[in-house]
């Protein structure tokens, strides 16, 4: 095909370029029979040969077509060629993307956020009744207008609720559902919505992390971090944060519903009022901004214009329906008062349009008053005094996440970010041309009418010269490796491609590709591992021929880290506290074969039983030395103690013995007796266990001392009598009975003393009788 230059929506004078990217550009355009501002986003020529681009540029335009709800930016036509050239022209929105309000400013404050909120809940829940979910709404694709209010732009990925299984959207408002290829609902887009008003909140978004897979893990499992928000709002950042789709509302609607009774109860019954003024407040210093930098005046006359526009419009849907009946050249499908419109135009010699809610003939200058030009209004709705609105500047935010394949990012469908929203009023179109029914999108052959010619003339084909090779982000899906390039050329001749990936230093795969016919190319390459990968760095380079001025190109990306194993456990030392303690210590020593995370478990064993355990994550080296203790609950006396220390395979157990010395804690003489047949003495001892006690007796009577010693042992309290051998006892002798231990008792020996039976008192002397004292002797001679 020949060179026809870069096509433009026939009707429209451009007036600048608002936004560019590998998706296409947004241009700022005006209709030129009516003079209405609009967007006309441009789908790259780059993108129209790959596979499901041109599908999903049309599938946005159906469903902008079906979505007419004030706080959406609003479709007029989808145009379309035979050769593939596609264009959206839209409402122009004369406001700020949220992204910028929030990059100048920083957080909103509360008020303003729960209007942003409502704003873009309202433009979701008219999304999802229609069963569509946007599945990439962000600051970028939020509008803030003049007066403070705010409408949702970029449906560019969009997918009918329960579709969408492929990953797909900007990874920091992702939800978790999203990350596991899951299916998008209504309750995925309040995610995105709860992760943004987070940020209108804080300042910033709710998980920071840079790195895919350390972003995915937060959104998939890290604690929601509701400390940061005001108190008041932290029950709907909880909720719309939430893991699992079933705990968050499950919808726009219903979110809204809660939104508007915490707010209420929060900040009183005009938050809204002082929210949006406050909106309004941070816009208006970011005026220069705006596409329409100045607010349009107020309508005077658009009413009398637009009848006559619409009235038209919707005669041309009757004539239209009635030519497809007659087997006519144009095919209209009709969507409320918006309908698609397939002419015959031609490039070069015929081509084909798709038209959407657009008057199909022009309106006639009388239609508008000749002292002032007119301003449409939306859809017979009355004229307002509110200014036009307008289009955000590009973003910065990648829409991508870990994926290279072409149908899953919105950056390669539609110019990332910058794609404006677009005016107030719907536009008039050239006429169409009758020729033979087709259908949308277009599939049969060219029709063979008359030819329009509007086609730009055919210029001599110009040196090629190579602009700018870009890498895009560097993705891993599993064994995959992705990565996109953007080749920006002067003149459309060919250029080869090649891209090498190489793996820690060695070059694996090498890949060519022709280009021709354009300027700019986008193309994704992909390389699979023989096996997966973990540690290291794989390198992506991409040059062309001619070399472009900064020659070959390379980015790098690491392999995930290689997940850490124990290599080895030791338990190192165990004792138990000295008596009467009970605390067991224990040291043990790990090793592992990276940094990454290792978890580690220790028992506490007793008899050989496990009384405890405890758990923890080693990470950040491979040796790791540490101390455990554990308490019981009583000196487990006798007992064999232990740990056993577990890391993935490896394991370790050491155990002691508890020993615990003898302790008395009384020794008591009870009773003793001493009598002419010998002595006995009962003694009492408790102790501490039921470790050995020597009990040592001694028996004093006078000036004799009689000993006994026994041990006691296996109990904790002992009585014993005791018998000592005498011999002949005096009477009336003192006596003692002393006990003691080793160890000694805590209160010391014990004693017991008395003494033995009083003697008999001595017996008097008898008087001797006459009788006796003169026995009948004779009396002894004198002489």
């Amino acid at each position: 095909m020949a060179d026809m230059g870069e096509w433009r929506v026939p009707g429209y004078s451009e007036v600048r370029e608002l936004g560019a990217g590998g998706g296409g550009r947004v241009v700022l355009a005006t209709h030129v029979n009516s003079g209405t501002p609009v967007a006309i986003k441009y789908l790259s020529e780059a993108l129209r040969d790959e596979p499901g681009f041109l599908a999903r540029f049309q599938e946005e335009a159906r469903v902008m077509v079906e979505l007419a709800d004030p706080h959406v930016a609003r479709l007029y036509e989808y145009r379309q060629t035979r050769y593939g050239g596609a264009a959206i022209v839209m409402e122009l929105v004369n406001g700020v993307s949220l992204r910028a309000i929030l990059r100048e400013h920083g957080a909103t404050g509360p008020e303003a956020a729960l209007s942003v909120l409502k704003g873009s809940l309202l433009g979701l829940a008219a999304a999802h009744r229609l069963g569509v979910v946007h599945r990439d709404y962000k600051p970028e694709n939020v509008l803030v207008q003049g007066d403070g209010t705010s409408k949702l732009v970029d449906f560019g990925i969009a997918v009918r609720s329960g579709d969408g299984r492929t990953p797909a959207g900007t990874p920091p408002y992702m939800a978790p559902e999203q990350w596991s290829g899951l299916a998008a609902t209504p309750a995925t887009d309040v995610y995105a919505a709860t992760a943004v008003f987070f940020e209108c909140l804080t300042g910033h978004r709710p998980y920071q992390a840079t790195a895919h897979v350390v972003l995915k893990f937060q959104h998939e499992h890290a604690p929601v971090p509701i400390g940061e928000v005001p108190e008041p709002v932290r029950g709907l950042v909880a909720r719309g944060l939430a893991k699992d789709p079933l705990d968050r509302p499950p919808g726009a609607a219903a979110f809204l519903a809660e939104l508007e009774r915490v707010a209420r109860a929060a900040y009183g019954e005009d938050w809204e009022e002082r929210g949006r003024r406050r909106l309004a407040e941070l816009a208006a210093l970011l005026v220069l901004l705006f596409p329409l930098h100045a607010p349009a005046p107020p309508p005077t006359a658009a009413t009398s214009l637009f009848r006559t526009v619409l009235g038209r419009a919707r005669r041309a849907v009757r004539d239209n329906a009635a030519r497809i009946a007659a087997g006519a050249g144009v095919v209209v499908v009709a969507g409320g008062a918006t309908a698609y419109v397939l002419a015959a135009d031609e490039p070069p010699t015929r081509r084909v349009d798709i038209v959407a809610a657009a008057p199909t003939d022009p309106p006639t200058p009388a239609a508008a008053p000749a002292t002032e030009p007119p301003a449409p209004t939306p859809f017979g709705t009355p004229a307002t005094t509110e200014p036009a609105l307008a289009q955000s500047p590009p973003a910065e935010t990648p829409t991508a996440p870990e994926t290279a394949q072409p149908e899953t990012t919105q950056s390669e469908t539609t110019p990332p970010e910058t794609t404006p929203p677009v005016t107030t009023s719907p536009p008039t179109t050239s006429p169409p041309t009758t020729s033979p029914p087709t259908t949308f999108p277009p599939t049969t052959s060219p029709p063979t009418s008359p030819p329009v010619t509007t086609a730009p003339p055919t210029r001599a084909p110009a040196p090629t010269r190579v602009s700018a090779v870009r890498l895009g982000e560097l993705s891993q899906d599993g064994e995959v490796l992705a990565v996109s390039t953007t080749v920006t050329t002067r003149g459309s001749g060919r250029v080869r491609l090649t891209v090498a990936f190489a793996v820690n230093g060695t070059v694996v795969d090498t890949q060519r590709m022709e280009l021709a016919g354009a300027t700019t190319y986008v193309r994704a390459f992909q390389h699979a591992l023989a096996e997966p990968r973990c540690g290291g760095a794989w390198t992506v380079t991409a040059t062309t021929e001619p070399a472009a001025p900064g020659g070959t190109v390379t980015a790098s990306r690491a392999f995930p880290d290689c997940p850490t194993s124990a290599t080895g456990v030791r338990v190192a030392g165990l004792s138990v506290d000295a008596a009467p303690g009970r605390t067991l210590r224990a040291r043990f020593a790990v090793t592992a074969s990276g940094t990454g995370r290792v978890p580690v478990t220790a028992e506490i064993l007793s008899g050989g039983s496990t009384v405890a355990t405890r758990s923890a994550v080693l990470s950040g080296r491979r040796s790791y030395t540490r101390t455990l203790t554990h308490a019981f609950p009583e000196r487990p006396c006798g007992t064999t103690v232990g740990v056993r220390v577990k890391a993935g395979a490896h394991s370790d157990v050491r155990q002691v013995r508890v020993t615990c010395p003898a302790g008395v804690q009384t020794v008591e003489v009870l009773r003793a007796a001493v009598s002419a047949r010998g002595a006995t003495a009962t003694v009492r001892v408790v102790t501490d266990n039921d470790r050995p006690v020597r009990l040592r007796v001694v028996l004093q009577v006078g000036d004799r001392t009689r000993t006994s010693a026994l041990t006691l042992s296996g109990a904790t309290s002992y009585t014993r009598t005791l018998s000592f051998a005498l011999g002949t006892v005096p009477c009336g002798q003192t006596w003692q009975v002393s006990a003691a231990t080793t160890p000694a008792a805590r209160g010391g020996a014990d004693t017991l003393s008395g003494r033995t039976a009083a003697c008999p008192p001595p017996r008097e002397p008898a008087e001797p009788s006459p009788s006796a004292s003169a026995p009948d002797d004779p009396p002894p001679s004198i002489r």
